[in-house]
């Protein structure tokens, strides 16, 4: 491990801390959580605990990328490689910390979580077993994508309410959205970085833009099907907000050159999570 830097604050920090990435998972799962009334009650304990998880996992997937050789050498990586001791420090309270307040959250979702901390393992695992310099690199977008969805969106079906077809629905376009967000990422990462290899790169460009405006649509004929069928006023709120968030993708996929500077695509990438935030 490196000598312990001195650590001095900068706002950029908050980005590759991941705590965008944070409060997008909280945002939206408090939003998935109200479905489908807009009224359902909210389990603090869970959305904190979902809050640790989520900053322990970005953070431990990013130190032990820094210790493979021939990872490409992105601005997050750096401050995390700088500052790994105090990260790791970090890193290692707020799971305790989690694992702890886990004893607090229903018993229905003792089960769920479980089996997500199995399965988050076996991504670690994975991963960390592929060739940096390799097409297969092409499953971390599609895993993560399932992970984190899961994670946000299908914990709030374990809480023991009744489960409505509306969340069905509006979670499996919200996985569908978050696929889009880490294939545009991905997308921008092989433009700005020629070495690294990802599902962008797999799929080549041709085939990467028409996936990304071919979601944007799904998503508009998705939210115009569940605003038609549904009776609930929230329902139809939150899909026009996750058709707004394909959309800023798309806007995004369009923009290149004001937004791949220094990485930016990923920060407000990140922050589109955050949008959901209007119908709470």
């Amino acid at each position: 491990m490196p000598p312990e830097t001195t650590y001095r604050f900068h706002p950029i920090h908050l980005h590759w801390l991941s705590l965008d990435v944070v409060a997008g998972a909280v945002v939206c799962h408090l939003a998935a959580n109200h479905l489908p009334n807009g009224r359902t009650p909210t389990h603090g304990w869970v959305t904190l605990v979902l809050a640790l998880v989520v900053f322990g996992i970005y953070s431990l997937d990013r130190l032990l990328d820094n210790r493979r050789p021939g990872q490409p050498v992105t601005p997050r990586h750096t401050f995390s490689r700088t500052y790994e001791s105090q990260i790791g420090k970090a890193l290692l309270g707020v799971l305790l910390l989690a694992a702890c307040l886990s004893w607090l959250i229903p018993r229905e979702l003792w089960a769920f979580g479980a089996g997500m901390v199995a399965l988050v393992a076996l991504y670690l695992w994975l991963v960390s077993r592929l060739p940096v310099k390799s097409h297969r690199q092409a499953l971390k977008e599609p895993l993560t994508s399932f992970i984190y969805a899961a994670g946000v969106w299908g914990s709030t079906w374990f809480l023991g309410d009744e489960l409505s077809w509306e969340s069905v629905v509006l979670g499996t376009l919200f996985f569908i959205i978050t696929l889009q967000s880490l294939l545009l990422f991905s997308h921008f990462e092989s433009l700005r970085y020629r070495e690294v290899y990802n599902l962008a790169r797999w799929l080549q460009r041709k085939r990467t833009v028409s996936i990304l405006n071919g979601i944007t649509l799904l998503a508009g004929l998705c939210c115009l099907t569940v605003c038609l069928l549904t009776d609930y006023r929230y329902v139809q709120r939150l899909a026009v907000m996750l058709l707004v968030m394909s959309l800023a993708h798309l806007w995004m996929l369009r923009n290149p050159e004001k937004i791949i500077h220094n990485e930016r695509f990923r920060m407000w990438g990140e922050l589109v999570f955050v949008i959901p935030v209007l119908v709470l």
